[in-house]
């Protein structure tokens, strides 16, 4: 079962609502079906968080436990855990269209009860599976054309010898001790690849080459938006400096998880680590 619709909002801001909660536990109240995140209260889900779902169909209720698999920039997978399907897949593919998103989102699942199941199949849950996509299209597409024309914020992610460079916050107190990547916001006239280069000299004292985008948006709660570029150092063999901050370091894939990032920049990990483990 699948379902398509253009989104006017890039690439990456669509991944971003794709992976929000509020598309699980909002987008689908319509249909009279709760969701919510199970695995923890961070606003984008991750590989490995669990969605649990409760409907009615045909008045039966029934109760879904997913899991995602999948959160990239261009792709989110979830599979069944828990419910009463054999199996269940969710696939929702994103294709850059211009300066439109097209966002493809489709449902696979085996029916049980054998002719019976089959028949419930085609009669009930075929329809409400096609008003769960349109509804899940339409909560994508109001949180990424909401977000679009937020103030950008740039992240950095340099990646020398397989290792990615973190930096360990000073203030204010409450981050403290917690580690981020190098970045700021984009100037009034400026581009996001110009940003980055300047504020890695600001903060790093280092001259960096953007080389690319690494994972999705991140909404901010200061009403920003969060996008992390990939770049590297232009002179090898330059030293990084902790100029705004209390210490840097360079960090092997491994050694990801183990930091106290900041909130924004630990739901992006698993896409930092794809990098480190691409380079």
């Amino acid at each position: 079962m699948r379902s398509t619709g253009l989104i006017e909002a890039p690439v990456a801001t669509v991944g971003a609502a794709l992976r929000h909660t509020r598309t699980a536990e909002v987008g689908l109240a319509t249909l009279g079906v709760s969701g919510r995140a199970a695995t923890r209260p961070a606003a984008l889900l991750v590989p490995g968080d669990e969605i649990v779902f409760h409907t009615k169909i045909a008045r039966l209720p029934v109760d879904l436990t997913t899991r995602v698999v999948r959160a990239d920039a261009d792709a989110m997978n979830s599979v069944l855990i828990s419910g009463p399907l054999p199996e269940l897949r969710h696939e929702s593919v994103l294709a850059e269209v211009g300066p439109r998103t097209l966002l493809t989102d489709s449902l696979h699942w085996t029916t049980p009860f054998g002719p019976l199941g089959r028949l419930v199949d085609v009669a009930v849950v075929r329809r409400f599976a096609l008003d769960v996509l349109a509804a899940r299209i339409a909560g994508v597409r109001e949180l990424a054309e909401s977000w679009a024309t937020r103030p950008i914020v740039v992240g950095t992610a340099i990646v020398h010898k397989g290792r990615l460079l973190a930096q360990q916050r000073s203030y204010p107190a409450p981050d403290a001790g917690r580690w981020e990547l190098p970045g700021g916001r984009v100037e009034p006239g400026e581009d996001e690849s110009a940003a980055v280069v300047r504020e890695c000299q600001e903060e790093l004292a280092v001259e960096v080459r953007p080389t690319g985008r690494v994972g999705t948006d991140v909404p901010l709660s200061n009403g920003m938006l969060l996008r992390i570029h990939a770049a590297e150092l232009a002179d090898p063999a330059a030293t990084p400096k902790a100029v705004e901050h209390s210490e840097v370091r360079w960090v092997e894939a491994d050694e990801l998880a183990g930091l106290d990032w900041l909130d924004a920049d630990r739901v992006l990990v698993h896409s930092l680590r794809n990098l480190l483990i691409g380079a």
